[in-house]
């Protein structure tokens, strides 16, 4: 829900856009502060990402970029041709005391390892796994936009991760709509081992926004889905 908020239509036009082809990844080795200095890059592209201006027609070749959407391509197809090296420092950088760098940071893991982006080298995304013991802190960040797009992040493990699980119950009682959808989606990712958040799902069904009521209704199909035999 929160990924598709923001993302999708900017996402359709980087897919579609030519950019510079990075090689490597599988099994590409890189000093931490070599991975470290690509990370800070996304320091320099904040959010909000550019989003087309509505009622604008659509064109079979997309428009230019804006410099700035071209950065983030950059930096983006950068780390991921970096391969699994780019995980731990973009956890590192969750420790960050700039909360529009931690939600960059949350951003750049959740296209690294949702396998929505195309990458240059064809791989489809990241393994987030390594990183979870960090989004489970930053779970707990102080910013909302951080704890939405962590709980994304989440969603992209999937069932491995579940330790999550306790934290995004309670974070389905979040004053924001977003957090409490993005925990739905986590939980619903999750699968089998979300079971214990059901009762909480039940209750998301009467809330206020309808996108969290539907991202709950989702949860608990897919929950009940992977439980069934």
């Amino acid at each position: 829900m929160l990924r598709s908020r923001c993302l999708s239509t900017v996402a359709a036009a980087l897919v579609t856009t030519g950019g510079p082809a990075f090689a490597a990844h599988p099994h590409a080795t890189h000093s931490d502060a070599a991975v470290d200095a690509v990370v800070a890059k996304l320091r320099d592209l904040p959010l909000p990402i550019q989003r087309p201006q509505p009622g604008v027609a659509s064109t079979t070749t997309p428009p230019p970029l804006p410099d700035l959407e071209a950065r983030r391509q950059q930096v983006y197809d950068r780390l991921h041709a970096l391969g699994p090296a780019s995980v731990p420092a973009l956890a590192r950088a969750l420790r960050d005391p700039d909360p529009e760098m931690r939600r960059d940071v949350a951003v750049a893991l959740d296209v690294l390892g949702g396998g929505w982006w195309q990458f240059p080298d064809g791989s489809p995304k990241l393994d987030l796994r390594p990183a979870l013991p960090e989004l489970l802190v930053a779970l707990r960040d102080s910013d909302p936009g951080v704890r939405s797009w962590i709980a994304q992040d989440i969603s992209d493990i999937g069932p491995g991760a579940a330790k999550a699980v306790p934290q995004l119950r309670s974070m389905l009682h979040s004053p924001e709509p977003e957090s409490r959808g993005a925990a739905c989606n986590a939980l619903s990712a999750i699968g089998s081992a979300a079971s214990a958040a059901l009762p909480d799902l039940r209750g998301a069904l009467a809330d206020s926004s309808p996108e969290v009521r539907q991202a709950a209704r989702d949860a608990i199909t897919s929950i009940g889905r992977a439980a069934a035999p």
